[in-house]
């Protein structure tokens, strides 16, 4: 079987995880309206069906994120879906940062999907991460309640938090998910 090749952003920091590469991949899946046939996307359905230890080809390219030089700099992010994944990795080198006494700013995580209960990505981790004081999440699920919140609103909500961090300590904001899926709202 050969695929074509995908992109996936890394989900893991070489900090914490020094022999291992995660990834957070969602399965792709649709049903066919005209003729009701369930399809599931090549990689992600390629990828479902490997054993533990299996290999896969791949190849690992330099990341376009470039965090500040300064590791006490605070990290803003904003993350829908999967689009959380090298957010993660960030927050998990500022953990392993601070966990080696050395000086780590402060992680914001602005963190949107359709779903609490069956989306929230590494929930238990980040609530970890939130405990020891490097991360502080604001989460938007826009169709748990009547009116959708998403991530933007989120970030409205926060304002005073992220101006502070922005303006007056040098903070870094980032974005990653699929801008096409943004709604406007």
């Amino acid at each position: 079987l050969t695929l074509k090749p995908r992109s996936y952003s890394i989900a893991s920091s070489p900090l914490m995880h020094p022999e291992v590469i995660q990834l957070c991949v969602v399965q792709v899946d649709w049903t066919v309206e005209s003729t009701k046939e369930f399809r599931i996307g090549e990689a992600t359905g390629y990828m479902k069906v490997q054993q533990p230890g299996a290999q896969i080809m791949c190849a690992v390219r330099q990341s376009a994120i470039v965090l500040p030089k300064d590791s006490s700099d605070p990290v803003l992010m904003a993350g829908m879906g999967t689009g959380l994944a090298p957010w993660r990795a960030v927050t998990q080198e500022r953990v392993m940062q601070k966990r080696q006494g050395l000086n780590a700013g402060p992680c914001v995580l602005f963190y949107g999907a359709r779903y609490e209960k069956f989306e929230y990505l590494y929930r238990e981790e980040f609530e970890k991460y939130v405990a020891e004081g490097v991360l502080s999440i604001h989460t938007a699920f826009s169709r748990d309640q009547a009116r959708k919140v998403y991530v933007q609103h989120r970030i409205v909500d926060a304002t005073e938090q992220v101006g502070q961090l922005m303006l007056r300590q040098n903070g870094h904001f980032y974005v990653c998910g699929s801008a096409r899926q943004v709604p406007e709202d």
